[in-house]
């Protein structure tokens, strides 16, 4: 699995976190955060959460690797994360109130295993189509799945930001996981709402459909969403499945 990320800035202060690691043990890990609540309290509730869950996951060569152990690794770090999250923003004032949406990938051999809270998303484009994997934790998804709003009319919605869960917010969480199986010349992207509220699906698989390069794809993403208007920061991860080794993984 290659891997490539990159964020646009747009906000003076950047409360979005990415982090990739290619030779993370026994799973190679990706973790994209957004972050929410006060001065620059977002910032610290996303940094955390990139460095807490890739921390959290590591355990070294050797040893067991199944899909349900990862599994239960990935939640417990999305939970340990929620809880030091949670307790220094009950410590220090002024990161009173803070959080983040977050969309966490492990590389297994045979499958990406995905973990995410709020409207942080998680895509694939296989042979021809992107597929959106992950379902946004948010008010107006739930009206779109009660069938009360249209997609286009979710993004003209003033509750379009508010999420029904994320990372730091409650002394509880319960994380979503979705198992995506592999084939060989899979793309998978992660990506914060800078991206998606600027682009529809529609136009992100346009640009999929040009299957360029990675690092040419990951270029073209933020630029289309600042054209668009990047209201926000951009955060984007892009992998490949290797066609030749697909377990491995390398930024």
């Amino acid at each position: 699995m290659v891997a490539r990320a990159d964020i646009g800035l747009q906000r003076s202060n950047n409360e979005d976190a990415v982090g990739i690691h290619p030779r993370l043990q026994p799973w190679p890990a990706a973790v994209l955060a957004d972050g929410m609540g006060g001065y620059n309290a977002g910032e610290v509730a996303s940094a955390m959460a990139v460095d807490l869950i890739a921390a959290a996951v590591q355990r070294g060569p050797g040893g067991e690797e199944s899909p349900d152990l990862a599994a239960k690794e990935l939640t417990d770090a999305l939970h340990m994360a929620n809880t030091a999250i949670f307790a220094a923003s009950q410590s220090t004032p002024a990161c009173r109130g803070m959080g983040t949406t977050v969309v966490a990938a492990l590389v297994l051999k045979e499958e990406i295993l995905l973990a995410h809270l709020g409207d942080s998303r998680a895509y694939a484009w296989r042979e021809g189509r992107l597929l959106r994997i992950t379902r946004d934790h948010s008010l107006v998804q739930q009206e779109i799945d009660a069938g009360l709003l249209s997609e286009q009319e979710a993004k003209a919605s003033r509750l379009s930001h508010l999420v029904t869960r994320a990372l730091g917010v409650m002394p509880e969480v319960e994380p979503e996981l979705t198992h995506w199986p592999l084939q060989a010349g899979d793309r998978i992207m992660l990506c914060s709402d800078g991206l998606t509220d600027m682009l529809s699906d529609r136009c992100l698989q346009t640009l999929f459909a040009e299957v360029p390069p990675l690092p040419l794809l990951l270029n073209t993403l933020i630029a289309a969403a600042n054209a668009a208007g990047g209201k926000d920061n951009v955060s984007v991860v892009l992998m490949e499945a290797d066609i030749q080794d697909q377990p491995a993984a390398a930024a």
